[in-house]
């Protein structure tokens, strides 16, 4: 059982280690977020095709996405929880695990799809083109999300060894606002073609709509992540007990 009463090193960052089932679980709704997202990705979604309007160069006629904007943010707001809480090692290990769960899915989807078809059954061609795709998406994933989440991983900690447990809100937005450029640009550029994106003017759509969002999302839900991350730096028993600013809210810093 760790020692709940030392005195911390306030000199240094704080971070729990491997010692409860919090981290686990963690993990698994991570790499659930990440395999659902990487099939529901293959659907081109046009959002609002009403709207139009010049932005720049560029056309906007409806919002261009996929599939998986509705879950995908979930898996930063996962990604800032296991790295505020428990480190950049912890943060890294956890975004290689979803992506060799993706590959092995991948590998499995792709088998599946080549044994022949029972002759009563008639979806072989739909089950085809809805996860045929999915290798090259977790392609686009592999080398957008583990870039992008590295490096927010990265950005938060570094942020997080200069104010120590104050102005959490600073390095959830900044990390997000850095790790989601950087994936959405490498994903979009992969995934364009395969979603059937063929114009310059829609691959920008795609990726605006898709990095404005994302950002958006994390602001949004700061009063929700904020006592997420303050639950579990509560009961995780190897979190050193310093005083932190993660159950005030946004609105008090």
């Amino acid at each position: 059982t760790p020692d709940r009463t030392r005195t911390p090193d306030r000199s240094q960052p704080a971070f729990a280690t491997f010692g409860s089932p919090y981290f686990a679980y963690l993990i698994a709704l991570f790499v659930g977020v990440m395999l659902i997202s990487n099939v529901t990705g293959t659907k081109g979604v046009l959002l609002f095709p009403d709207l139009s309007f010049q932005l720049g160069f560029v056309s906007v006629d409806g919002l261009v996405t996929d599939g998986a904007f509705l879950l995908f943010p979930l898996a930063y707001v996962v990604g800032d929880v296991v790295s505020e809480v428990w480190g950049f090692r912890a943060a890294r290990r956890s975004t290689l695990m979803a992506f060799a769960a993706g590959a092995f899915a991948s590998l499995c989807f792709w088998i599946i799809i080549a044994l022949p078809a029972a002759p009563f059954y008639e979806g072989q061609e739909a089950f085809a083109q809805t996860l045929g795709p999915v290798p090259l998406i977790v392609l686009a994933s592999l080398l957008g999300f583990l870039v992008g989440q590295l490096l927010n991983a990265y950005v938060l900690v570094k942020v997080k060894q200069r104010t120590r447990e104050r102005h959490l809100w600073a390095r959830l937005i900044s990390s997000t606002m850095v790790g989601e450029l950087v994936d959405t640009v490498i994903f979009c550029t992969i995934a364009a073609p395969i979603i059937g994106i063929d114009s310059w003017s829609g691959f920008l759509n795609y990726v605006l709509v898709g990095y404005v969002y994302k950002c958006a999302v994390e602001v949004i839900i700061l009063p929700i992540t904020y006592p997420t991350i303050a639950w579990f730096k509560r009961h995780e028993p190897t979190y050193p007990r310093v005083e932190d600013d993660a159950a005030a809210g946004p609105a008090t810093r």
